[in-house]
């Protein structure tokens, strides 16, 4: 009997039949879908190569917005320090034009509004709270305290209406609302509107926790509605200095 040559045709051309499998028919793939994928492999190479191109341009954005934070956060640390100023209101406007995207340029921002407030540009303060809060996400922490500010700007222009606005949406929010109770009653009786100061205190007393009550609160609150029933003059306290 004779022995198969290793050599013979057939046993080659079987052996060049075995070298077309690829990487895929080793991973044991079905082969409908080897077949759509050599089919469509010019569309899955660009697909895969814009995934690629996504990814990296994620990770490139967080890496320049990250450092744009850390030049900001710097620059208005520089700015903060400066005892001048001209010079400090020069670089907190440069915080806002390089770094606008950033929350250092937020709080250049109210820097710059607190100057004007304190300065008694209590216009130009309130316009520049309005951008600000306008900027802000209704459920950071930042809101009532810039409305504060906003609110007392608008009472110290002499805009009552929209200090009274302000304040109406201010005594919502825990930690403010006697403030902005006490602002109420404040600007209703400069505007000689006693009804509507009454309102505003006795909103206040009956809104009072009597588990965290402030005794001092309560006698200063039942001191003015005393007055408002003799008919005198409420000694209203002027808003405190604006603060960030």
């Amino acid at each position: 009997m004779s022995t198969k040559s290793l050599f013979s045709k057939k046993n080659i051309e079987s052996q060049q039949l075995d070298t077309h499998r690829g990487l895929l028919e080793e991973l044991n793939l079905p082969p409908g879908l080897i077949a759509f994928i050599r089919k469509n492999s010019r569309n899955l190479q660009i697909g895969l190569i814009c995934v690629v191109l996504v990814i990296l341009s994620f990770v490139f954005y967080n890496y320049y917005s990250e450092m744009q934070e850390k030049k900001g956060a710097s620059l208005l640390a520089s700015g903060l320090q400066t005892e001048a100023t001209d010079q400090r209101v020069y670089v907190l406007e440069s915080v806002i034009r390089d770094y606008g995207r950033t929350d250092a340029a937020r709080w250049a921002k109210l820097e710059l509004a607190h100057l004007d407030y304190t300065e008694g540009r209590f216009a130009a303060a309130a316009a520049k709270y309005e951008e600000v809060l306008d900027a802000l996400s209704a459920d950071t922490s930042l809101v009532p305290l810039t409305r504060l500010n906003l609110a007392q700007s608008y009472e110290q222009a002499d805009q009552y209406d929209q200090a009274i606005t302000q304040y109406n949406i201010l005594k919502k929010s825990p930690g403010f609302n006697n403030q902005a109770y006490l602002a109420l009653g404040r600007i209703y009786m400069t505007k000689e509107d006693p009804g509507q100061a009454r309102k505003a205190y006795e909103e206040l007393l009956n809104s009072l926790d009597d588990d965290t009550l402030d005794p001092l609160l309560r006698s200063q609150v039942e001191a003015k509605l005393a007055s408002l029933d003799a008919g005198k003059p409420v000694i209203s306290s002027q808003p405190e200095e604006n603060k960030e």
